[in-house]
């Protein structure tokens, strides 16, 4: 959402979708994010803001060693492929008695200043007990203010069925973590550049 990602991204973020229908949860004051819904459809919005140069914010964004740590409630991160300003990624879930296996296809585009974040691929292990997703589009988007930038995340997810109840709890739950993680991860102190250029932290 992710991910997004965590997700997104997010990530694996459509464990669970679904909200009361054309209803808006804000997840609080900081960081401020919000989930909409349309029949089956959804919409998360994440907005933050970095001090960080824009191309650091984009790189950690991007780069699955990165998103694998601020990603952590989406599950566990596995590359299937890199390939410069493409990527391939899966996530792992596993909450309780739902179990499921997103794979997203992410695309950099550094002129822009965004990050295209599409799944390829779902696999869930909880046959009707809850919603499956059935498409998932999010993107990243980063624009320079100045001395701040802010980072806007927008995912939006179909799904077979709207949900209520237990799936609502996870999915409000995933939300608020990924948002949380990746806010806190922003704002380490000790995310610089390594040698080589690619942001880093300092361990």
């Amino acid at each position: 959402m992710p991910i997004q990602a965590a997700f997104g991204r997010l990530l694996a973020l459509a464990v669970a979708t679904a909200v009361m229908a054309g209803g808006v949860l804000w997840a609080g004051p900081e960081p401020a994010w919000t989930l909409e819904q349309q029949g089956r459809t959804y919409t998360y919005t994440l907005t933050l803001s970095s001090a960080l140069p824009a191309d650091v914010i984009l790189d950690v964004l991007f780069q699955p060693r990165h998103v694998a740590a601020f990603s952590k409630s989406a599950g566990r991160l596995v590359v299937l492929n890199e390939h410069g300003p493409v990527n391939e990624v899966r996530f792992d879930t596993r909450r309780l008695i739902f179990k499921c296996s997103s794979t997203f296809l992410r695309t950099l585009d550094r002129e822009a200043g965004s990050i295209e974040i599409e799944m390829t691929g779902f696999k869930a292990g909880w046959g009707k007990l809850a919603p499956h997703a059935q498409s998932s589009r999010a993107r990243y988007t980063v624009t320079d203010h100045g001395a701040i930038r802010e980072i806007v995340y927008r995912q939006d997810v179909e799904t077979d069925k709207p949900v209520s109840g237990y799936s609502l709890r996870v999915l409000r739950k995933s939300m608020g973590e990924f948002a949380r993680d990746l806010d806190e991860y922003l704002r380490r102190p000790d995310l610089v550049r390594d040698a080589d250029g690619q942001p880093g932290l300092v361990k």
